[in-house]
């Protein structure tokens, strides 16, 4: 059972907001959400498959770019977006 079932299987749901989730609790108790949280990488990857390029994508513009990271965040977020978008 993936993470985003289980989740869903105890009334909770996960919200992406462009690179960020929300997670409404449910019924998932402390622990529930600790383990949720020791496993958030594996939770991003499967709300947003994309989740690792825009990873990288940030990575480089903050390390290599030298942009702020907020900025280079938003920068890889606009970059895989218009990527996506492409493809279709």
């Amino acid at each position: 059972m993936s993470i985003l079932d289980r989740i869903r299987a105890n009334g909770g749901e996960v919200v992406r907001d462009q690179w960020r989730i929300r997670l409404r609790r449910g019924r998932l108790t402390d622990a529930a959400i600790k383990w949720i949280g020791e496993r958030r990488d594996e939770l991003m990857r499967e709300v947003w498959p994309s989740y690792d390029d825009w990873l990288e994508r940030a990575a480089i513009r903050e390390f290599d770019g030298g942009q702020a990271r907020h900025e280079a965040e938003t920068a890889a977020y606009e970059e895989i977006m218009k990527r996506e978008a492409a493809k279709c």
